[in-house]
């Protein structure tokens, strides 16, 4: 294993309570209805493009971005980092193994959450849905983080917490451990990265 690809909400910071507020808030924005814990939870993860699709048709994705990015800026200090993610991505960086992010949420945000986590000299990449062109389940994002640390997909670990990520690892194709969820090659702890070999 040369490098691992990472997801960020769910596996780096806990961040839905954070997204559902937001969510509903970029909802009542744009004059829609507040939708309920379970029809997010239906969509969390998809991407902007999804959620656009899906409730606000009307509104461009670059609208959404924005709407996002001011919402969560008034709930940074609400968002909780995962308290293994600053050990484990120690240890990978000084095994030699690199490390990148590949989420979903646009890049300006994903900055802003990387550094009010402290998380972001811990990286050595990141790849947005917004750069790569398209949102997990598409690879497209997988395959950007994996090219920005000059790493085949052959070699590579990709760690996320949903059913896009395992599909967009599928696709990409990349090997995939799902964080607390999936039945087949899921981890309970991000600790457990640190003794796999992935062939």
């Amino acid at each position: 294993m040369r490098a691992v690809l990472f997801d960020m909400d769910g596996v780096l910071v806990f961040s839905e309570d954070v997204w559902f507020a937001v969510y509903n808030a970029t909802l009542a924005g744009f004059g829609h209805a507040a939708i309920s814990r379970v029809d997010f939870d239906a969509i969390y993860g998809n991407g902007t493009e999804a959620d656009r699709q899906a409730y606000m048709p009307e509104r461009s994705a670059s609208e959404i971005d924005d709407a996002y990015a001011r919402f969560f800026a008034e709930r940074l200090d609400a968002i909780r980092v995962n308290p293994e993610a600053e050990g484990v991505l120690r240890a990978l960086r000084a095994a030699g193994v690199r490390t990148a992010l590949a989420t979903n949420t646009n890049r300006p945000l994903a900055d802003r959450i990387l550094e009010s986590t402290g998380l972001a000299p811990l990286l050595d990449a990141v790849a947005s849905a917004s750069e790569a062109g398209a949102g997990k389940p598409d690879p497209a994002v997988v395959r950007l983080a994996a090219e920005r640390i000059r790493a085949p997909l052959a070699e590579c670990l990709f760690v996320g917490d949903s059913k896009y990520d395992a599909e967009a690892a599928r696709r990409a194709p990349v090997a995939f451990r799902g964080y607390r969820m999936g039945e087949i090659a899921r981890i309970e702890s991000l600790e457990e990265i640190l003794t796999l070999r992935i062939d």
